[in-house]
């Protein structure tokens, strides 16, 4: 297999892995700072979709908020974890404010964010709210990339823009 650059070990017939992922590693910190300013403009360029599209934005709490206001983000925000309320009752205000309309629910993008996202959105999308999944899907893609899991981190993206 060409694709592994690494040594073939003949006992196994494998290709060492861990070069490759080596050699991935320090490509990454290697990236310029116009790499950052590149996936910078894209996040805004998305989050400015989003100030067209939807009519709130859902996030687990105020640092989700204040990254996503930094960001660019102009739509009503409505905070999960703020709230105090179960989820289910939440689900339910969220709904009776706006149902018929457009949100986008942007949690953190590890696992529990992502069960926690798709709990909301099918629940929300039963009491006749439309859920935007497009954008989320777009955001975990260009800031997973970077290791960014948490929503309240995309200010590194600025940090690293700027060195």
């Amino acid at each position: 297999m060409s694709f592994y650059r690494g040594k073939h070990n003949a006992d196994t017939g494998a290709c060492c892995r861990l070069a490759v992922k080596e050699r991935r590693g320090r490509r990454s910190k290697r990236r310029s700072w116009k790499h950052y300013y590149e996936l910078q403009a894209k996040l805004k360029e998305i989050i400015e979709d989003v100030n067209f599209s939807v009519s709130a934005v859902i996030v687990e709490g105020k640092s989700d908020e204040e990254a996503l206001r930094a960001a660019g983000l102009k739509s009503p925000v409505v905070r999960f974890s703020s709230s105090g309320m179960p989820v289910f009752a939440f689900i339910e205000d969220v709904v009776a404010g706006y149902r018929g309309c457009t949100v986008l629910v942007l949690v953190d993008f590890d696992r529990e964010g992502d069960d926690l996202a798709e709990r909301i959105s099918q629940e929300l999308e039963e009491g006749g709210v439309r859920v935007q999944r497009m954008f989320r899907q777009e955001i975990v893609k260009l800031l997973a990339r970077e290791g960014i899991l948490r929503i309240e981190e995309m200010s590194t993206l600025r940090k690293r823009a700027s060195i």
